[in-house]
């Protein structure tokens, strides 16, 4: 038996796992639940971006708390420490989030249609 023959018999995911996969992708990390749908390359991409973006944003926020704890104890420095971080983070981010939105939306419409299961054969008891 091959290591990997399990990974061939995995059947496809249904429309109700794959909206889970799309709530994942919206509102918790971007690109999760794409790779956890299976498209692995898209959701490696929008996970990668949104780490990014997040990264910058705090970047930007030390940077912020760094000016404030200086205000607090007196240092010199400067009044402001500018915005690129925050746009550049929050752009990168939304690049990333939108993306996934798309991805999402083709998940969704490429599933196949919920096939209701025949209804078992009535058991017809035996005559006494």
């Amino acid at each position: 038996m091959k290591i990997f023959s399990a990974l061939q018999l995995r059947r496809p995911l249904n429309r109700n796992e794959l909206w889970s996969c799309a709530l994942v992708n919206q509102f918790a990390t971007p690109g999760l639940g794409s790779v956890v749908a299976r498209h692995f390359i898209a959701g490696t991409g929008q996970l990668i971006l949104a780490i990014v973006g997040f990264v910058l944003f705090v970047g930007w926020f030390v940077q912020k708390m760094r000016l404030f704890y200086g205000q607090i104890t007196g240092t010199d420095l400067p009044v402001d420490a500018g915005s690129r971080l925050l746009v550049w983070g929050l752009a990168i981010f939304a690049i990333s989030w939108i993306w996934s939105l798309i991805t999402s939306i083709q998940m969704i419409r490429s599933a196949p249609k919920d096939v209701i299961p025949p209804l078992p054969p009535k058991i017809i008891p035996p005559d006494r």
